[in-house]
């Protein structure tokens, strides 16, 4: 209830900050869920697969000013905190490309890329051979014994190869808010995907691939 209410006063002098005549930057805020499934099938499938490991995230959005037909281009800094079965810091830069006023409605999309920096090798981005189930995993010894013995965890993951993550990977987000710029500090809530990959081998073995997911949600003010 303390941590609650420290937040809550954060947000109220957030509101109370002087709004510059054209609103120069986004404070922004989200938390968000790890999940096993990969990138597109969350994108195409709606499919997730969740662990109890979790994300906040701070940080400031700065228009650049720029655009290229319906595109308009920003910079974004992030800092977060994982909790739960990761315990570790993770600062984050991008640059987003924004599609506004979809639909003829106040919502846009937006696809950001980037680089992201853990203060850890992150503990779930890591596997060993072998089987997971829940957040239990069966060494390559045990999966041998429990496949010899015809019983499999239902909804278990078999990992056939190893896979060695990196604390430096590529960023990439995708994002859906939506908000109102006639309000005052142009309140958006937002639907993100947080994700670090590494880049078809750039930055880890490119088979099995490295990298994470977390589905996210939050808000975001200009001032």
């Amino acid at each position: 209830m303390n941590k609650f209410r420290k937040l809550c006063f954060f947000f109220i002098f957030i509101l109370t900050l002087p709004v510059s005549p054209e609103g120069k930057y986004d404070v922004f805020f989200y938390g968000g869920k790890y999940t096993e499934t990969d990138l597109l099938p969350i994108l195409f499938r709606g499919k997730t697969e969740y662990k109890k490991s979790y994300i906040f995230v701070t940080g400031l959005n700065y228009p650049l000013h720029s655009k290229i037909r319906f595109m308009n281009f920003e910079a974004e800094g992030q800092l977060a905190k994982h909790f739960g079965i990761m315990n570790h810091l993770e600062v984050n830069s991008l640059l987003i490309a924004r599609i506004e006023n979809l639909f003829y409605l106040p919502l846009s999309f937006a696809f950001g890329e980037g680089i992201s920096i853990a203060s850890r090798n992150p503990k779930l981005e890591n596997k060993e051979k072998g089987i997971d189930f829940l957040d239990y995993h069966y060494s390559p010894m045990q999966s041998y014994y429990l496949l010899y013995n015809g019983f499999y965890p239902l909804g278990g993951n078999l990992q056939l190869n190893s896979i060695k993550s990196n604390p430096i990977l590529n960023y990439l987000m995708v994002e859906f808010d939506y908000g109102i710029k006639s309000m005052k500090y142009y309140p958006r809530v937002f639907f993100r995907i947080h994700h670090r990959s590494g880049v078809f081998g750039f930055y880890c073995p490119p088979d099995p691939a490295c990298g994470s997911n977390f589905i996210s949600y939050g808000i975001k003010f200009r001032i």
